[in-house]
């Protein structure tokens, strides 16, 4: 091996360890490892959170009393549903939602009827194409709050919350992302990246241990 390649050799084994260490430490990207949803099971979750999203909307726009009870059985059967694919304790993801209120219950209803829609950079467009501060931007505008393009700009408005103080609906940021908490144990509903789509999704320990908690409603 002549001089050059043996730098260039030696180069690359270098370049190799800082990226180790630099994964290690959270500090470059990684590629996802989420579990794909069945198309199925996440057709069944779209279209029991679309009827749900309509029941409540009913509620809160009209009083409809007998509009809420049929979302309350939607939301309780789509807890039922995100839990058994997420691994999460089904009664406590039921009792987070049901104390959730009505416009943070709107905003999780209108983040899961978009399961399934593809990422697309700087989109906004329900049901066809949405990134990342998209999806928050538009779950929430389904309560009734506008935010802003961008997930820094939508960390900026709002206001800031510890992991235990998060509640459904909260906006969980770090640089260049932003998701929807879905109220326990690190599991959200996000746009990730170009090449997936909308998803459930629960955060490793070390993600969440830098990740942002903000509420949108204050």
């Amino acid at each position: 091996m002549n001089l050059g390649s043996r730098y260039i050799h030696t180069s690359r084994r270098v370049a190799a360890v800082i990226a180790v260490c630099l994964v290690g430490l959270g500090l470059c990207a990684q590629p996802a490892s989420a579990t794909p949803m069945p198309a199925g099971q996440e057709a069944r979750i779209v279209a029991e959170a679309t009827e749900a999203l309509e029941a409540i909307s009913r509620f809160a726009d009209r009083r409809d009393v007998d509009a809420y009870d049929l979302y309350q059985l939607y939301a309780d059967r789509l807890a039922a549903r995100v839990a058994v694919f997420l691994d999460l304790d089904m009664r406590k993801l039921r009792a987070v939602w049901r104390d959730a209120s009505v416009a943070r219950q709107r905003a999780v209803m209108a983040g899961l009827t978009q399961l399934g829609v593809p990422y697309e950079e700087n989109a906004e467009r329900p049901g066809i194409g949405l990134d990342c501060s998209g999806l928050t931007r538009f779950a929430w505008k389904s309560s009734g709050v506008s935010l802003p393009r961008g997930s820094t700009l939508q960390y900026d408005v709002s206001s800031r919350v510890s992991e235990s103080e998060a509640q459904p609906g909260d906006l969980v940021w770090r640089p260049g992302h932003v998701a929807l908490y879905l109220g326990i144990d690190g599991a959200i509903i996000q746009a990730p990246r170009t090449g997936r789509s909308v998803e459930l999704h629960l955060m490793e320990d070390r993600i969440l241990s830098w990740s942002r908690f903000a509420n949108p409603l204050v």
